[in-house]
């Protein structure tokens, strides 16, 4: 109790005593006991939606501030606790807000100040508020000792953001920034500060959704991730607070719906946007500090004054080459939501980092996700790769080309002595070709020619590659000394084929 009395004479503060419990008066609305509450805001709660209810001798405050004069009250009925907040305008209060989000549920009574200033708290730090409203509850049984109680400092435009939460009877507190919580927990003995997007805005600050612990902290609170290279971009967006909007995997009610159809992001959290399609905003958001997710949310949720431009996707076809899956989470968890079979067709969309975005249909719902780019090719691919050989004799160079992962095309230029136009000489006829050393087929002499320079053999032919090679070899047959393995072109392939 010393202690508690010593942070509210820190805090320049001087509580009411509260006072006890009367019963509700029968007349229309909430028994009021607070005395500074104007007119306009007392004859808002004598309606009679408001009948049992009690505000409280402490329970009502008015700020005058740079950014306006606003009055709030705390109304009561058996365990429940509603704050109300009114603006004014024009010379008289409206109403303008109702949480109770914020405020602590259970029997006991309420006192709210207007405190600004700097301040010295039990734990020995300091804050320094500008006009700021203070809530301080005290449960039934402790009516002389604080047991929760806030600070929500008001903004230029007229928002109370929440700064310092504390709990524990007051021992153990907690500071706000929009980014971070800097926690002094067992009297002050325990601080740290945890990073994360944080909900400071008092409309949608939740206290029994606010960490407690600093390993609570750690857990909940999440930073937007930078977004690797790639042809995906995405912007931080902050949302209106308070909202939950559905979340489906593509653009529109027809995809699927990740959580057993339940997916949601909730706007009190940081929100990337990638961009928009048919009426829907591609976005990335936390689940917790150990999965994110990527979905769509309907485009209307965006706020009147964010802009987001269209989503361009390659749409073209494209086919996993091995055995793989498909997440919603390429950056953090990687999630499996669905095994994907080499063969298995999908339609290449986008690029992020080491991951390619796919759309895959066929299979019930279509679904939207990210697959390993390692596992993936367009159908519409095409290498080219060259390698050579030379010796005192002859020079050969090969041209390989690789469609759709699937065919080489061989084409090989060989320039040899004029001597070789004699009958009997052992000029190259063709090439062996092989596929990681397995030997496929003999790719004979398409053209002969003489010029001046000398004997030219063109050789070319078409394979179908096994799946997985990744070399070739090319080994020359000779009219006379047959296979020269001496001789070999290796072809190294730029990508494995499927």
């Amino acid at each position: 109790m010393k202690r508690f009395l010593s942070l509210l004479l820190c805090l320049t503060l001087i509580a009411l005593p509260l006072l006890p419990r009367c019963a509700p008066a029968l007349a229309e609305g909430a028994y009021i006991q607070a005395a500074s509450m104007p007119d306009e805001v007392k004859k808002f709660f004598a309606s009679s939606q408001f009948d049992g209810w009690t505000i409280g001798a402490a329970s009502a405050c008015v700020i005058e501030s740079g950014a306006g004069s606003f009055c709030f009250a705390v109304v009561q009925k058996d365990s429940h606790n509603v704050l109300y907040g009114f603006e004014k305008k024009n010379g008289q209060y409206n109403y303008w807000l109702k949480t109770e989000k914020c405020l602590p549920q259970g029997k006991g009574g309420f006192d709210l100040f207007h405190t600004y200033g700097k301040h010295e708290f039990a734990s020995g730090a300091t804050a320094t508020y500008g006009d700021a409203l203070e809530i301080i509850f005290y449960k039934a049984d402790y009516e002389e000792q604080g047991d929760t109680g806030l600070i929500a400092e008001v903004n230029k435009n007229g928002q109370f953001l929440v700064r310092a939460v504390f709990f524990n009877f007051m021992w153990d507190e907690a500071y706000l920034t929009s980014d971070s919580i800097t926690y002094y927990l067992d009297e002050g003995g325990k601080k740290a500060t945890v990073y994360g997007t944080v909900e400071t805005n008092l409309r949608y600050f939740s206290l029994s959704a606010f960490p407690r612990t600093i390993q609570e902290a750690r857990n909940k609170l999440t930073q937007a991730p930078a977004i690797p290279a790639g042809e995906l971009t995405a912007k931080k967006i902050k949302f209106t607070g308070g909202q939950k909007y559905p979340v489906y995997s593509g653009p529109g009610m027809e995809y699927e719906r990740a959580a057993n159809g339940k997916a949601s992001v909730s706007t009190n959290d940081w929100i990337q946007v990638f961009g928009s399609e048919s009426g829907y905003i591609m976005i990335q958001y936390a689940l917790s500090s150990s999965q994110m997710r990527i979905g769509y949310i309907d485009q209307s949720s965006l706020p009147k004054s964010a802009s987001v431009s269209p989503l361009r996707f390659a749409w073209e076809d494209a086919e996993i080459t091995s055995s793989t899956f498909l997440t919603d989470d390429p950056l953090n968890s990687q999630t499996r939501v669905r095994t994907l079979n080499a063969g298995q067709q999908v339609k290449w969309l986008s690029t992020m980092g080491n991951w390619v975005y796919v759309e895959l249909t066929g299979t019930g719902q279509p679904i939207r996700g990210f697959v390993p780019a390692n596992a993936i090719r367009k159908a519409s691919a095409y290498w080219q790769d060259y390698a050579s050989f030379r010796n005192s004799t002859y020079s050969a160079d090969a041209t390989v080309a690789v469609r759709n992962g699937v065919t080489a095309e061989i084409i090989i230029v060989v320039t040899g002595p004029a001597a070789w136009s004699q009958a009997g000489a052992d000029n190259v006829t063709g090439y062996q070709v092989y596929a990681n050393n397995v030997p496929l087929f003999i790719a004979s002499a398409s053209k002969v020619e003489m010029n001046s320079a000398g004997h030219y053999t063109y050789v070319d032919g078409t394979a179908t590659l096994p799946t997985g090679t990744t070399v070739l070899g090319l080994c020359p047959v000779h009219a006379q000394s047959g296979l020269q393995a001496g001789e070999m072109i290796t072809v190294i392939l730029n990508d494995t084929t499927k």
